[in-house]
């Protein structure tokens, strides 16, 4: 009963979240009007008015992995209660082409998956401070903290969704993330990788600036880990 209330409850809090997160304008893409703040990044997270990262702040006190994120001089590509939503919902999908009764949920990953969320989220993580003024519109490729490799860019964008208007002479600028499951060359197009080499994420909001690191928070609409 205990977890049936637990999951019911992580679920509700997802759901309360996105429900939310929609009202709130501070996560809408683009960068901070002021990208100093004075707290680390976990308390930042947490400080957030409309609860979008509960769930994964759980998940990374569960797992144990708060000094990660924490860790001095780091950035971190965090993502929001969104995406461990998503993936929820595609590790059901998965699950029930074996058993079409079965689901999976937030108390899945704490019984089974600990291990798992400790590891992965070192894939969204860098031992540089990336804050936006270090970024090109090219994109450079970096390391994370697995040892694989990401380009993180600084893209000029016409999407009106993002802030463009065609009678404005300035083009907006948004931060893209690429996570590469390839090796690819120095050389590259970055507005041209796709599955199977890599796969892009908006960030939306960008240029958090901790007094542990730097934060730029990965868009609604991706799926934790790049579950695929």
């Amino acid at each position: 009963m205990k977890k049936i209330i637990l999951n019911i409850a992580c679920l509700l809090g997802i759901i309360v979240a996105i429900s939310s997160c929609k009202k709130n304008d501070y996560f809408v893409g683009g960068e901070l009007h002021n990208p100093k703040i004075n707290m680390t990044t976990y308390d930042w997270m947490k400080s957030n008015k409309y609860g979008v990262f509960d769930t994964v702040l759980m998940l990374i006190d569960k797992a144990g992995v708060k000094d990660k994120i924490n860790a001095p001089g780091v950035t971190f590509f965090a993502p929001t209660d969104y995406d461990v939503y998503n993936y929820v919902q595609a590790r059901t999908r998965q699950v029930q082409k074996v058993d079409p009764k079965k689901m999976w949920t937030v108390d899945s990953i704490m019984k089974y998956e600990l291990g798992r969320f400790a590891d992965s989220i070192d894939m969204y993580i860098t031992k540089e401070q990336l804050t936006n003024d270090k970024l090109t519109a090219s994109g450079k490729k970096y390391k994370n903290n697995k040892g694989g490799n990401f380009i993180i860019s600084y893209e000029e964008t016409r999407d009106p969704a993002l802030g463009y208007n065609e009678n404005s002479t300035v083009l907006p600028k948004v931060v893209m993330f690429t996570y590469l499951y390839q090796s690819i060359g120095d050389v590259f197009d970055v507005k041209t990788i796709i599955p199977p080499v890599g796969s892009r994420t908006l960030v939306q909001t960008s240029n958090a600036q901790t007094t542990t690191g730097v934060v730029h928070v990965l868009n609604n609409s991706h799926v934790l880990f790049y579950y695929r």
